[in-house]
């Protein structure tokens, strides 16, 4: 059995999405890194990310060796509050 409940109740401010294609370089610096180059491509765009989440399947096909897949992958930025910023990298597959 398991309990949820919401902590903190936030307002969102705003959602923006991006579509995530890379070539093979990106693609193995993004199998090295996820996180930092997630943060590296979107610092045009965004500011301040307090952090990046990655669905299974985008974690699991960056480990596959045999993996060519630069994407596409959907990344959601959530902003609920001054300085909150999170990233969400998915594959829409």
């Amino acid at each position: 059995m398991a309990n949820v409940r919401r902590i903190v109740d936030t307002e969102t401010r705003e959602i923006e999405v991006f579509e995530l294609v890379t070539d093979e370089a990106g693609l193995a610096q993004m199998r090295a890194d996820p996180e930092g180059y997630v943060r590296k491509v979107l610092a045009d765009d965004i500011d301040h990310i307090n952090g990046v989440s990655f669905d299974v399947h985008v974690l699991a096909e960056l480990r596959k060796a045999t993996a060519v897949s630069g994407g596409p992958y959907v990344v959601h930025h959530t902003v609920s509050g001054k300085w909150e910023s999170w990233v969400e990298v998915t594959n829409p597959k």
